[in-house]
């Protein structure tokens, strides 16, 4: 009695390509939906810097990266003093550089706080 070889197939030799596709598919899936980052101890909702077109008015404050100040053509400290007299308007519109570092941002706010009643407007780009 004679048998064929090779008739039949070797079960060693079947393809695996499929199931290392389905692993790769699940290990992307489980990638891309866990968290990555811890999340937040306190839920926020972030500023948005979205509002009316920039209109320049008589009332703008204009601070440069390095912290000189431009309002009604004055500069420096005399920028400071006109502010102090007065604004025509109940808005001060603050035009600060994006390269300019918070600090100066903050001490600018005080400044403006403590010299005039006007409610300040951070013009920003979208």
């Amino acid at each position: 009695m004679r048998l064929a070889v090779g008739s039949r197939r070797d079960r060693s030799s079947e393809n695996v390509i499929p199931m290392i596709n389905v692993v790769f598919l699940l290990l992307v899936f489980f990638l891309m939906t866990a968290r990555i980052a811890p999340p937040l101890p306190v839920e926020i909702e972030s500023p948005v810097a979205a509002g009316k077109p920039f209109e320049p008015g008589s009332d703008v404050l204009i601070i440069d990266a390095d912290g000189t100040p431009y309002f009604k053509g004055r500069t420096g400290v005399e920028a400071w003093d006109a502010l102090a007299t007065g604004t025509a308007s109940d808005v001060l519109e603050l035009r600060i550089d994006r390269h300019a570092p918070g600090a100066l941002l903050a001490q600018s706010l005080a400044r403006i706080n403590a010299a005039s009643d006007a409610t300040v407007s951070l013009v920003v780009e979208d």
